[in-house]
Protein backbone atom coordinates (compact mmCIF):
# COMPACT_ATOMS: atom_id res chain seq x y z
CA UNK A 1 0.00 0.00 0.00
CA UNK A 2 2.90 2.59 0.66
CA UNK A 3 4.56 1.77 -2.48
CA UNK A 4 1.51 2.61 -3.95
CA UNK A 5 0.88 5.63 -2.59
CA UNK A 6 4.24 6.39 -3.85
CA UNK A 7 3.83 5.57 -6.70
CA UNK A 8 0.27 7.53 -7.24
CA UNK A 9 2.47 10.65 -5.80
CA UNK A 10 4.94 10.25 -8.59
CA UNK A 11 3.02 10.02 -10.93
CA UNK A 12 0.38 12.86 -9.83
CA UNK A 13 3.88 15.07 -9.24
CA UNK A 14 4.65 14.23 -12.95
CA UNK A 15 1.57 15.29 -14.13
CA UNK A 16 1.65 18.47 -12.31
CA UNK A 17 5.50 19.27 -13.80
CA UNK A 18 4.31 18.47 -17.41
CA UNK A 19 1.59 20.58 -17.14
CA UNK A 20 3.52 23.63 -15.97
CA UNK A 21 5.99 22.77 -18.38
CA UNK A 22 3.32 23.15 -21.18
CA UNK A 23 2.02 26.38 -19.76
CA UNK A 24 5.20 28.01 -19.83
CA UNK A 25 6.34 26.44 -23.40
CA UNK A 26 3.26 28.05 -24.27
CA UNK A 27 3.80 31.18 -22.91
CA UNK A 28 7.29 31.28 -24.31
CA UNK A 29 5.80 30.02 -27.75
CA UNK A 30 3.00 33.35 -27.32
CA UNK A 31 6.48 35.50 -26.16
CA UNK A 32 8.55 34.24 -29.44
CA UNK A 33 5.48 34.59 -31.82
CA UNK A 34 5.38 38.78 -30.93
CA UNK A 35 8.93 39.05 -31.58
CA UNK A 36 10.00 39.64 -34.66
CA UNK A 37 12.69 37.45 -36.54
CA UNK A 38 15.94 37.49 -35.08
CA UNK A 39 18.53 38.27 -37.25
CA UNK A 40 16.36 40.08 -40.14
CA UNK A 41 17.58 39.46 -43.86
CA UNK A 42 18.43 42.56 -45.40
CA UNK A 43 16.34 43.85 -48.14
CA UNK A 44 18.54 44.27 -51.39
CA UNK A 45 21.28 42.14 -49.53
CA UNK A 46 24.24 40.50 -52.31
CA UNK A 47 26.13 38.01 -51.21
CA UNK A 48 29.86 39.02 -51.70
CA UNK A 49 31.41 37.05 -54.15
CA UNK A 50 35.02 34.60 -53.57
CA UNK A 51 37.53 37.33 -53.50
CA UNK A 52 35.20 40.13 -53.78
CA UNK A 53 36.24 42.39 -51.06
CA UNK A 54 35.85 45.02 -48.94
CA UNK A 55 32.87 43.52 -47.31
CA UNK A 56 33.04 43.89 -43.31
CA UNK A 57 32.73 47.35 -42.96
CA UNK A 58 31.90 48.71 -46.29
CA UNK A 59 31.36 47.21 -49.82
CA UNK A 60 32.61 48.01 -53.46
CA UNK A 61 29.50 50.14 -54.15
CA UNK A 62 30.42 52.76 -51.23
CA UNK A 63 33.65 53.67 -52.37
CA UNK A 64 32.69 56.82 -54.76
CA UNK A 65 30.67 58.21 -51.39
CA UNK A 66 33.45 57.75 -49.55
CA UNK A 67 36.17 58.88 -51.22
CA UNK A 68 33.85 62.07 -52.14
CA UNK A 69 33.78 62.34 -48.17
CA UNK A 70 37.18 62.22 -47.92
CA UNK A 71 37.65 65.65 -50.09
CA UNK A 72 35.61 67.36 -47.93
CA UNK A 73 37.07 69.59 -44.43
CA UNK A 74 35.41 66.29 -42.01
CA UNK A 75 36.88 63.70 -44.03
CA UNK A 76 40.35 64.95 -44.21
CA UNK A 77 40.09 65.95 -40.73
CA UNK A 78 39.44 61.86 -39.96
CA UNK A 79 42.44 60.93 -41.98
CA UNK A 80 44.57 63.56 -41.00
CA UNK A 81 43.83 61.83 -37.40
CA UNK A 82 44.32 58.15 -38.67
CA UNK A 83 47.72 58.78 -40.51
CA UNK A 84 48.94 60.35 -37.19
CA UNK A 85 47.95 57.49 -35.80
CA UNK A 86 49.40 55.07 -38.22
CA UNK A 87 53.23 56.65 -37.62
CA UNK A 88 52.66 59.83 -35.74
CA UNK A 89 52.42 61.54 -38.48
CA UNK A 90 51.62 61.50 -41.52
CA UNK A 91 51.04 57.62 -42.23
CA UNK A 92 53.24 57.14 -44.95
CA UNK A 93 55.64 54.56 -43.63
CA UNK A 94 55.44 52.30 -41.20
CA UNK A 95 55.58 52.78 -37.38
CA UNK A 96 58.75 53.19 -35.93
CA UNK A 97 57.93 52.16 -32.26
CA UNK A 98 56.71 48.73 -31.83
CA UNK A 99 55.77 46.76 -27.76
CA UNK A 100 59.50 44.98 -27.17
CA UNK A 101 57.82 41.94 -25.92
CA UNK A 102 57.67 38.96 -27.94
CA UNK A 103 56.37 35.53 -27.50
CA UNK A 104 54.43 34.07 -24.68
CA UNK A 105 53.64 36.48 -21.81
CA UNK A 106 54.21 34.90 -18.27
CA UNK A 107 51.34 37.65 -16.70
CA UNK A 108 48.54 39.54 -17.33
CA UNK A 109 48.66 43.39 -17.78
CA UNK A 110 48.46 46.34 -20.61
CA UNK A 111 52.26 46.60 -20.01
CA UNK A 112 54.72 49.71 -20.22
CA UNK A 113 53.88 50.56 -23.70
CA UNK A 114 49.94 50.87 -23.28
CA UNK A 115 50.30 54.77 -23.24
CA UNK A 116 52.81 55.71 -25.67
CA UNK A 117 52.27 58.42 -27.90
CA UNK A 118 50.07 57.33 -30.60
CA UNK A 119 51.90 55.97 -33.88
CA UNK A 120 53.08 52.54 -32.16
CA UNK A 121 51.93 49.36 -33.88
CA UNK A 122 48.36 48.20 -32.73
CA UNK A 123 46.32 44.77 -33.87
CA UNK A 124 44.26 47.54 -35.70
CA UNK A 125 47.41 48.86 -38.26
CA UNK A 126 46.91 46.71 -40.63
CA UNK A 127 43.37 47.88 -41.68
CA UNK A 128 44.77 51.30 -41.19
CA UNK A 129 46.55 51.28 -43.82
CA UNK A 130 43.95 49.28 -45.91
CA UNK A 131 41.56 52.03 -45.30
CA UNK A 132 43.96 54.57 -46.82
CA UNK A 133 44.97 52.06 -49.43
CA UNK A 134 40.69 51.97 -50.15
CA UNK A 135 40.44 55.73 -50.55
CA UNK A 136 43.35 56.56 -52.78
CA UNK A 137 43.83 53.17 -54.39
CA UNK A 138 47.11 53.65 -54.09
CA UNK A 139 49.19 50.26 -53.92
CA UNK A 140 51.68 51.62 -51.46
CA UNK A 141 49.14 51.38 -48.82
CA UNK A 142 48.48 47.74 -49.52
CA UNK A 143 52.10 47.57 -49.82
CA UNK A 144 52.40 48.93 -46.06
CA UNK A 145 49.24 47.16 -44.92
CA UNK A 146 51.12 43.86 -45.96
CA UNK A 147 54.19 44.61 -44.02
CA UNK A 148 52.17 45.45 -41.06
CA UNK A 149 50.34 41.78 -41.38
CA UNK A 150 53.95 40.41 -41.52
CA UNK A 151 54.47 41.67 -38.58
CA UNK A 152 51.48 40.34 -37.16
CA UNK A 153 51.73 36.90 -37.90
CA UNK A 154 55.50 36.93 -36.55
CA UNK A 155 54.37 37.42 -32.97
CA UNK A 156 54.77 41.75 -32.71
CA UNK A 157 52.64 42.52 -30.06
CA UNK A 158 50.05 45.59 -30.19
CA UNK A 159 51.21 48.38 -27.92
CA UNK A 160 48.99 46.88 -24.65
CA UNK A 161 50.46 44.09 -23.75
CA UNK A 162 47.53 41.72 -23.42
CA UNK A 163 46.43 41.52 -27.15
CA UNK A 164 49.00 39.68 -30.31
CA UNK A 165 47.43 38.28 -33.15
CA UNK A 166 49.85 35.88 -32.11
CA UNK A 167 50.53 34.37 -28.33
CA UNK A 168 47.44 36.84 -26.75
CA UNK A 169 47.12 36.84 -23.15
CA UNK A 170 43.89 34.88 -23.00
CA UNK A 171 41.07 34.25 -25.39
CA UNK A 172 39.15 37.71 -24.37
CA UNK A 173 42.44 39.40 -26.13
CA UNK A 174 42.54 36.38 -28.78
CA UNK A 175 39.14 37.63 -30.01
CA UNK A 176 39.91 41.10 -31.14
CA UNK A 177 43.18 40.88 -31.83
CA UNK A 178 42.16 37.77 -34.67
CA UNK A 179 38.85 40.38 -35.73
CA UNK A 180 40.95 43.73 -36.33
CA UNK A 181 43.68 41.16 -38.28
CA UNK A 182 41.05 40.05 -40.27
CA UNK A 183 39.34 43.51 -41.32
CA UNK A 184 43.05 44.19 -42.45
CA UNK A 185 42.86 41.25 -44.66
CA UNK A 186 39.75 42.61 -45.77
CA UNK A 187 40.76 45.96 -46.64
CA UNK A 188 43.99 44.99 -48.47
CA UNK A 189 43.04 42.29 -49.83
CA UNK A 190 42.55 43.98 -53.50
CA UNK A 191 46.42 44.68 -53.12
CA UNK A 192 48.01 42.23 -52.20
CA UNK A 193 49.22 39.02 -54.78
CA UNK A 194 47.42 35.87 -54.85
CA UNK A 195 49.68 33.54 -52.60
CA UNK A 196 49.56 36.09 -49.38
CA UNK A 197 46.37 36.48 -50.28
CA UNK A 198 46.01 32.89 -49.40
CA UNK A 199 49.02 32.29 -46.40
CA UNK A 200 46.87 35.28 -44.52
CA UNK A 201 43.51 33.32 -45.34
CA UNK A 202 44.89 30.12 -43.80
CA UNK A 203 46.43 31.94 -41.04
CA UNK A 204 42.76 32.81 -39.68
CA UNK A 205 41.44 29.97 -41.15
CA UNK A 206 43.32 27.75 -39.34
CA UNK A 207 44.51 30.67 -36.00
CA UNK A 208 45.06 28.23 -32.82
CA UNK A 209 46.96 29.76 -29.93
CA UNK A 210 46.50 27.39 -27.17
CA UNK A 211 43.65 26.48 -25.22
CA UNK A 212 39.75 28.00 -25.93
CA UNK A 213 41.69 30.56 -28.61
CA UNK A 214 40.97 28.45 -32.22
CA UNK A 215 39.02 30.24 -34.33
CA UNK A 216 36.48 27.38 -33.72
CA UNK A 217 36.22 27.99 -29.89
CA UNK A 218 36.31 31.98 -30.53
CA UNK A 219 33.01 31.67 -32.88
CA UNK A 220 31.36 29.70 -30.56
CA UNK A 221 32.94 31.34 -27.00
CA UNK A 222 33.97 28.19 -25.27
CA UNK A 223 35.70 30.29 -22.58
CA UNK A 224 33.96 31.31 -19.63
CA UNK A 225 29.74 32.45 -20.89
CA UNK A 226 27.52 35.15 -22.13
CA UNK A 227 27.20 36.71 -18.80
CA UNK A 228 31.41 37.40 -18.52
CA UNK A 229 32.98 40.37 -20.31
CA UNK A 230 34.96 37.78 -21.83
CA UNK A 231 32.66 36.42 -24.13
CA UNK A 232 31.02 39.10 -26.53
CA UNK A 233 35.32 39.92 -27.21
CA UNK A 234 35.69 36.46 -28.01
CA UNK A 235 32.36 36.03 -30.38
CA UNK A 236 32.25 39.43 -31.66
CA UNK A 237 36.02 38.77 -33.42
CA UNK A 238 35.37 34.96 -34.18
CA UNK A 239 32.76 36.57 -36.38
CA UNK A 240 34.72 38.95 -38.12
CA UNK A 241 37.10 36.34 -38.90
CA UNK A 242 35.02 33.69 -40.71
CA UNK A 243 33.19 36.80 -42.11
CA UNK A 244 36.11 37.70 -43.81
CA UNK A 245 37.63 34.87 -45.34
CA UNK A 246 34.42 32.81 -46.13
CA UNK A 247 34.15 31.67 -49.72
CA UNK A 248 37.92 33.21 -50.50
CA UNK A 249 39.96 31.17 -52.47
CA UNK A 250 41.92 28.90 -50.68
CA UNK A 251 39.27 28.81 -47.58
CA UNK A 252 38.12 25.36 -46.69
CA UNK A 253 34.20 25.91 -46.89
CA UNK A 254 33.47 22.66 -45.07
CA UNK A 255 35.50 24.04 -41.93
CA UNK A 256 33.40 27.83 -42.43
CA UNK A 257 30.32 27.23 -43.14
CA UNK A 258 29.12 25.48 -40.18
CA UNK A 259 31.00 28.19 -37.93
CA UNK A 260 28.60 30.81 -39.94
CA UNK A 261 25.51 29.25 -38.54
CA UNK A 262 27.33 29.09 -34.97
CA UNK A 263 28.29 32.65 -34.85
CA UNK A 264 24.58 33.82 -35.25
CA UNK A 265 23.74 31.52 -32.57
CA UNK A 266 26.83 33.08 -30.47
CA UNK A 267 25.75 36.49 -31.75
CA UNK A 268 22.35 36.21 -29.99
CA UNK A 269 23.16 34.47 -27.01
CA UNK A 270 25.31 37.74 -26.06
CA UNK A 271 22.50 39.98 -26.49
CA UNK A 272 20.35 37.71 -24.54
CA UNK A 273 22.39 35.54 -22.06
CA UNK A 274 24.60 38.62 -21.35
CA UNK A 275 22.76 41.50 -22.36
CA UNK A 276 19.17 41.86 -21.86
CA UNK A 277 17.03 44.06 -23.89
CA UNK A 278 17.74 47.71 -22.14
CA UNK A 279 21.39 47.69 -22.23
CA UNK A 280 22.43 45.93 -18.85
CA UNK A 281 25.31 43.44 -18.26
CA UNK A 282 25.42 40.97 -15.30
CA UNK A 283 28.93 41.90 -14.36
CA UNK A 284 27.86 45.90 -14.96
CA UNK A 285 28.65 48.95 -16.97
CA UNK A 286 32.38 48.56 -17.20
CA UNK A 287 33.00 45.48 -18.08
CA UNK A 288 29.67 45.68 -20.27
CA UNK A 289 31.23 47.95 -22.40
CA UNK A 290 34.11 45.44 -23.13
CA UNK A 291 31.51 42.73 -24.09
CA UNK A 292 30.58 45.20 -26.73
CA UNK A 293 32.49 48.31 -27.46
CA UNK A 294 35.58 46.81 -28.44
CA UNK A 295 34.60 44.14 -31.42
CA UNK A 296 31.19 42.78 -30.71
CA UNK A 297 29.05 45.95 -32.43
CA UNK A 298 31.49 46.23 -35.45
CA UNK A 299 30.86 42.18 -35.65
CA UNK A 300 26.93 43.06 -35.99
CA UNK A 301 27.90 45.57 -38.62
CA UNK A 302 30.19 43.34 -40.15
CA UNK A 303 26.79 40.79 -39.98
CA UNK A 304 24.66 43.11 -41.76
CA UNK A 305 27.12 43.94 -44.83
CA UNK A 306 29.07 40.58 -45.57
CA UNK A 307 26.46 38.14 -44.09
CA UNK A 308 23.11 39.61 -44.92
CA UNK A 309 22.11 39.31 -41.68
CA UNK A 310 20.46 42.53 -39.63
CA UNK A 311 21.09 41.97 -35.60
CA UNK A 312 19.95 45.54 -35.00
CA UNK A 313 16.59 46.96 -36.10
CA UNK A 314 14.56 43.59 -35.06
CA UNK A 315 14.88 43.95 -31.60
CA UNK A 316 15.96 46.87 -28.76
CA UNK A 317 18.66 43.98 -27.16
CA UNK A 318 22.33 45.36 -29.27
CA UNK A 319 20.80 48.94 -29.39
CA UNK A 320 20.76 49.76 -25.66
CA UNK A 321 24.16 48.78 -25.93
CA UNK A 322 25.14 52.19 -27.12
CA UNK A 323 21.93 53.98 -26.32
CA UNK A 324 22.63 53.52 -22.60
CA UNK A 325 25.60 55.60 -22.26
CA UNK A 326 23.62 58.98 -23.59
CA UNK A 327 20.49 57.63 -21.77
CA UNK A 328 22.50 57.87 -18.14
CA UNK A 329 24.91 60.80 -18.61
CA UNK A 330 24.76 64.10 -17.46
CA UNK A 331 27.38 66.04 -19.11
CA UNK A 332 28.81 68.41 -16.11
CA UNK A 333 31.47 70.93 -16.84
CA UNK A 334 33.00 68.96 -20.23
CA UNK A 335 32.78 65.18 -17.61
CA UNK A 336 30.38 62.64 -18.92
CA UNK A 337 28.75 62.06 -15.27
CA UNK A 338 27.55 58.23 -15.93
CA UNK A 339 25.80 56.02 -12.73
CA UNK A 340 28.71 52.97 -13.01
CA UNK A 341 27.02 50.05 -11.00
CA UNK A 342 29.41 46.82 -10.87
CA UNK A 343 33.02 45.80 -12.23
CA UNK A 344 35.66 48.16 -13.79
CA UNK A 345 33.98 51.41 -13.75
CA UNK A 346 37.70 53.00 -14.80
CA UNK A 347 36.60 51.67 -18.28
CA UNK A 348 32.79 54.20 -18.48
CA UNK A 349 33.75 57.07 -20.63
CA UNK A 350 37.43 56.30 -21.39
CA UNK A 351 37.39 57.27 -24.68
CA UNK A 352 41.20 56.92 -24.81
CA UNK A 353 41.43 53.59 -24.38
CA UNK A 354 39.78 50.43 -26.15
CA UNK A 355 37.59 49.19 -23.54
CA UNK A 356 35.86 52.26 -23.23
CA UNK A 357 36.37 53.86 -26.92
CA UNK A 358 34.15 54.22 -30.04
CA UNK A 359 30.69 55.06 -28.15
CA UNK A 360 29.96 56.96 -31.32
CA UNK A 361 32.00 55.98 -34.18
CA UNK A 362 30.94 52.43 -33.53
CA UNK A 363 27.41 53.22 -31.60
CA UNK A 364 26.36 54.70 -34.92
CA UNK A 365 26.06 51.32 -37.09
CA UNK A 366 24.48 49.49 -33.85
CA UNK A 367 21.48 51.76 -33.67
CA UNK A 368 18.52 52.56 -35.53
CA UNK A 369 18.47 55.76 -38.29
CA UNK A 370 16.53 57.80 -35.77
CA UNK A 371 18.73 56.94 -33.17
CA UNK A 372 21.60 57.99 -34.94
CA UNK A 373 20.11 61.30 -34.77
CA UNK A 374 19.93 61.32 -31.10
CA UNK A 375 23.54 60.06 -30.83
CA UNK A 376 24.68 62.79 -33.16
CA UNK A 377 22.80 65.77 -31.12
CA UNK A 378 24.97 63.98 -28.05
CA UNK A 379 27.96 64.47 -29.57
CA UNK A 380 27.48 67.58 -31.27
CA UNK A 381 26.43 69.45 -28.28
CA UNK A 382 28.91 68.06 -25.48
CA UNK A 383 32.05 66.34 -26.79
CA UNK A 384 32.64 67.67 -30.56
CA UNK A 385 34.20 70.84 -29.86
CA UNK A 386 36.77 69.25 -27.50
CA UNK A 387 37.17 66.63 -29.49
CA UNK A 388 38.23 68.86 -33.19
CA UNK A 389 40.41 71.00 -29.60
CA UNK A 390 43.12 67.57 -29.14
CA UNK A 391 42.85 67.12 -32.69
CA UNK A 392 40.85 63.80 -32.73
CA UNK A 393 37.91 64.80 -34.25
CA UNK A 394 35.01 62.81 -34.50
CA UNK A 395 35.21 59.97 -31.73
CA UNK A 396 38.96 59.58 -32.52
CA UNK A 397 41.16 60.07 -28.95
CA UNK A 398 41.76 55.98 -29.02
CA UNK A 399 45.03 55.55 -30.38
CA UNK A 400 44.00 52.30 -32.57
CA UNK A 401 43.35 53.00 -36.19
CA UNK A 402 39.91 51.29 -36.61
CA UNK A 403 38.35 53.75 -34.35
CA UNK A 404 38.71 56.24 -37.08
CA UNK A 405 38.61 53.81 -39.69
CA UNK A 406 34.86 53.65 -37.70
CA UNK A 407 34.65 57.30 -37.14
CA UNK A 408 34.68 57.72 -41.23
CA UNK A 409 32.68 55.00 -42.22
CA UNK A 410 29.92 55.44 -39.65
CA UNK A 411 29.28 58.58 -39.14
CA UNK A 412 26.01 59.77 -40.03
CA UNK A 413 26.99 63.02 -42.19
CA UNK A 414 23.45 62.87 -44.13
CA UNK A 415 21.46 62.78 -40.96
CA UNK A 416 19.89 66.08 -39.30
CA UNK A 417 20.33 65.56 -35.31
CA UNK A 418 17.44 65.50 -32.98
CA UNK A 419 17.22 66.38 -29.32
CA UNK A 420 17.24 62.02 -28.18
CA UNK A 421 14.02 63.02 -25.91
CA UNK A 422 12.34 63.14 -29.66
CA UNK A 423 13.96 59.53 -30.99
CA UNK A 424 14.77 57.58 -27.33
CA UNK A 425 12.21 56.23 -25.12
CA UNK A 426 12.60 57.99 -21.64
CA UNK A 427 11.54 55.01 -19.58
CA UNK A 428 13.21 52.24 -20.39
CA UNK A 429 14.01 48.77 -18.37
CA UNK A 430 15.77 45.58 -19.20
CA UNK A 431 13.15 43.09 -18.46
CA UNK A 432 16.01 40.16 -17.87
CA UNK A 433 17.89 41.73 -15.36
CA UNK A 434 15.39 44.16 -13.58
CA UNK A 435 17.19 47.38 -14.53
CA UNK A 436 14.62 50.47 -14.79
CA UNK A 437 16.05 54.14 -15.98
CA UNK A 438 13.47 57.17 -16.50
CA UNK A 439 14.80 60.99 -17.40
CA UNK A 440 13.14 63.73 -18.58
CA UNK A 441 14.90 65.37 -20.65
CA UNK A 442 18.22 65.83 -22.71
CA UNK A 443 19.13 69.95 -21.74
CA UNK A 444 21.88 70.44 -19.46
CA UNK A 445 23.35 69.68 -16.20
CA UNK A 446 19.91 70.14 -14.65
CA UNK A 447 18.90 67.26 -16.20
CA UNK A 448 16.96 64.56 -14.28
CA UNK A 449 18.13 60.77 -14.49
CA UNK A 450 16.68 58.45 -11.96
CA UNK A 451 17.72 54.78 -11.96
CA UNK A 452 17.33 51.41 -10.13
CA UNK A 453 18.89 47.84 -9.79
CA UNK A 454 16.22 45.67 -8.75
CA UNK A 455 18.52 42.36 -9.23
CA UNK A 456 21.55 41.23 -7.87
CA UNK A 457 23.34 39.86 -11.10
CA UNK A 458 26.55 38.13 -12.58
CA UNK A 459 28.82 36.59 -14.47
CA UNK A 460 32.39 36.30 -13.47
CA UNK A 461 32.58 39.41 -11.34
CA UNK A 462 29.13 40.03 -9.30
CA UNK A 463 27.33 43.27 -9.94
CA UNK A 464 25.53 43.21 -6.69
CA UNK A 465 22.27 45.64 -5.78
CA UNK A 466 20.70 47.01 -2.98
CA UNK A 467 17.64 48.14 -4.96
CA UNK A 468 18.33 51.61 -3.97
CA UNK A 469 16.43 54.57 -6.37
CA UNK A 470 19.49 56.48 -7.70
CA UNK A 471 18.41 59.84 -8.11
CA UNK A 472 20.44 62.74 -10.08
CA UNK A 473 18.49 65.56 -10.11
CA UNK A 474 19.25 69.62 -10.21
CA UNK A 475 22.69 68.98 -10.17
CA UNK A 476 22.18 66.75 -7.04
CA UNK A 477 22.65 63.15 -6.25
CA UNK A 478 20.77 61.12 -3.63
CA UNK A 479 19.98 57.78 -3.19
CA UNK A 480 15.87 57.41 -2.20
CA UNK A 481 14.30 53.99 -1.24
CA UNK A 482 14.96 50.62 -2.32
CA UNK A 483 13.04 48.56 -4.94
CA UNK A 484 14.02 44.68 -4.66
CA UNK A 485 13.63 41.51 -6.55
CA UNK A 486 11.30 40.63 -9.44
CA UNK A 487 8.67 43.91 -10.89
CA UNK A 488 6.05 42.43 -11.89
CA UNK A 489 4.12 45.79 -13.23
CA UNK A 490 5.68 48.13 -15.31
CA UNK A 491 3.39 51.07 -17.22
CA UNK A 492 5.94 53.55 -18.84
CA UNK A 493 4.86 56.76 -20.33
CA UNK A 494 6.28 58.69 -23.18
CA UNK A 495 7.60 61.76 -21.11
CA UNK A 496 9.43 59.44 -18.90
CA UNK A 497 7.20 58.95 -16.62
CA UNK A 498 6.45 55.30 -15.17
CA UNK A 499 4.58 53.14 -12.64
CA UNK A 500 6.11 50.00 -11.45
CA UNK A 501 5.25 46.79 -8.38
CA UNK A 502 7.62 44.86 -7.09
CA UNK A 503 6.74 41.46 -6.56
CA UNK A 504 6.51 42.11 -2.57
CA UNK A 505 4.27 44.68 -3.09
CA UNK A 506 6.54 48.11 -3.02
CA UNK A 507 5.49 50.65 -5.73
CA UNK A 508 7.71 53.26 -7.38
CA UNK A 509 6.00 56.00 -9.57
CA UNK A 510 8.19 58.73 -11.43
CA UNK A 511 6.34 61.73 -13.08
CA UNK A 512 7.84 64.13 -15.32
CA UNK A 513 4.99 65.42 -16.37
CA UNK A 514 4.66 68.46 -14.08
CA UNK A 515 1.24 68.32 -13.29
CA UNK A 516 2.51 68.60 -9.71
CA UNK A 517 4.31 71.54 -10.17
CA UNK A 518 7.30 70.14 -9.48
CA UNK A 519 9.47 69.06 -12.26
CA UNK A 520 9.98 65.79 -11.54
CA UNK A 521 7.79 63.74 -8.79
CA UNK A 522 8.35 60.44 -6.93
CA UNK A 523 5.86 58.18 -5.02
CA UNK A 524 7.05 55.27 -3.20
CA UNK A 525 5.00 52.90 -0.46
CA UNK A 526 5.97 52.70 2.70
CA UNK A 527 8.03 55.11 4.25
CA UNK A 528 11.13 53.97 2.22
CA UNK A 529 14.84 54.98 3.80
CA UNK A 530 14.83 58.53 1.91
CA UNK A 531 13.52 62.02 3.47
CA UNK A 532 10.14 63.00 2.08
CA UNK A 533 6.62 64.31 2.39
CA UNK A 534 5.10 61.00 3.89
CA UNK A 535 0.89 60.80 4.17
CA UNK A 536 -1.43 57.97 4.15
CA UNK A 537 -4.16 57.16 1.54
CA UNK A 538 -6.38 54.09 1.75
CA UNK A 539 -4.56 52.81 4.95
CA UNK A 540 -1.29 52.74 3.01
CA UNK A 541 2.08 55.27 4.22
CA UNK A 542 3.15 57.08 0.45
CA UNK A 543 6.05 58.63 0.32
CA UNK A 544 6.80 61.97 -1.50
CA UNK A 545 9.75 63.19 -3.36
CA UNK A 546 9.58 66.62 -5.38
CA UNK A 547 12.63 67.72 -7.39
CA UNK A 548 12.44 71.37 -7.96
CA UNK A 549 14.00 74.51 -7.07
CA UNK A 550 10.83 76.34 -6.53
CA UNK A 551 8.31 75.83 -3.49
CA UNK A 552 7.58 72.00 -2.52
CA UNK A 553 4.03 71.03 -3.26
CA UNK A 554 1.87 69.76 -0.54
CA UNK A 555 -0.01 66.48 -1.19
CA UNK A 556 -3.56 66.35 -0.15
CA UNK A 557 -5.65 63.57 1.18
CA UNK A 558 -8.49 63.27 -0.53
CA UNK A 559 -10.55 60.54 0.03
CA UNK A 560 -8.97 57.50 -1.84
CA UNK A 561 -6.30 59.72 -3.58
CA UNK A 562 -3.70 62.40 -2.76
CA UNK A 563 -4.14 65.39 -4.95
CA UNK A 564 -0.83 67.37 -5.98
CA UNK A 565 -1.69 70.38 -7.66
CA UNK A 566 -3.52 69.07 -10.78
CA UNK A 567 -1.63 65.34 -10.54
CA UNK A 568 -3.75 62.72 -8.71
CA UNK A 569 -2.30 59.28 -6.52
CA UNK A 570 -4.29 56.30 -5.84
CA UNK A 571 -3.53 53.00 -5.31
CA UNK A 572 -5.70 50.48 -7.52
CA UNK A 573 -5.50 46.34 -7.75
CA UNK A 574 -2.07 46.99 -5.94
CA UNK A 575 -0.47 49.75 -7.84
CA UNK A 576 0.11 53.17 -7.96
CA UNK A 577 -2.01 55.14 -10.64
CA UNK A 578 -1.13 58.50 -11.77
CA UNK A 579 -4.17 60.97 -13.15
CA UNK A 580 -4.79 64.09 -14.13
CA UNK A 581 -7.63 65.79 -12.65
Amino acid sequence: MYRERCSMKSRLTMIFLLVICCACFLRCTELWAEQPPWPANVKGWKAPGPGEHPRLLFRKSDLPRLRELATTTEGKAIIARLRKLLNGSDGESMPTAFNPNRGKQSKDGSGSTADAPVGMYTFSHTAGYGFLYQLTGEKKYAQLGRESMEKAMDGYRDRDNRYSFKWPYGALRSGPSLGFTALGYDLCYDGWDEDFRRKVASAIQNYNEGRNMSLEELVRGSRHMPASNHWGMQVGGGAMAVLAIMNDPGVDMKKIEPLLEVSQKSMIRNMTEGFGDGGWFPEGDGTGSMSSQIVFIPALQAWKLAGGKDFITPRPNAQWMTLKWIFLTIPRKGKMDFPSRGAYPHNVWDRDGISGGGYFSEGFAGVTDEQRAGLLWFYNRHLKDADAKTGTPFDTPSPYPHHAILAFVNWPWEIQERNPADVIPRAVRDSKHGFYMFRNRWQDENDIVISVQTKRTRGWHKANSDGGVEVWALGKKQKWGTVKGDVKYFQPAADGSAVLTASDGTCLAVDFSKASGAGGMLVMTGLGTGSGTRVTVADTALNFLFLTTDAVPTPIVKGDRVLIGEQTVRIQDGNLILGQF
